[in-house]
């Protein structure tokens, strides 16, 4: 398990008491590694993972880009509802390029529908 991943799940058990069991991490990546050139997280969602699970929710953990974690609990209704606006065309997953910092801080960038999920923030 990449370290990352690893530490998200750590962080989300400390914080939650337990571990939910839909859970994507992102390292923090700088403007110059993004294919959005923002700061951002990237996250890759299986499509079947959210239809098959749609009352529960998927825990979304950054690394931010000095300390600690942001984290966005979203419904998976949501994620379907919004399904069109996402990127999808690779592998069957929802690819979500969430910007990590400033102006529009929590948005989708890749998709063309441009998702704000900073409601889902814990």
């Amino acid at each position: 398990m990449p370290d990352t991943r690893r530490r998200g799940i750590r962080y989300l058990h400390k914080r939650l008491g337990y571990i939910p069991s839909l859970i994507s991490t992102s390292k923090f990546f700088r403007a110059e590694e993004s294919w959005t050139r923002n700061v951002t997280w990237w996250f890759n969602l299986p499509i079947k993972k959210v239809r098959k699970k749609k009352k529960d929710y998927y825990y979304l953990v950054g690394i931010k880009r000095k300390s600690g974690f942001a984290t966005l609990k979203v419904p998976n209704k949501f994620l379907i509802e919004n399904l069109k606006k996402f990127e999808t065309r690779y592998e069957n997953k929802i690819i979500l390029h969430i910007k990590a910092e400033g102006k529009n801080q929590f948005v989708d960038e890749r998709g063309k529908g441009r998702v704000d999920f900073s409601k889902f923030k814990l």
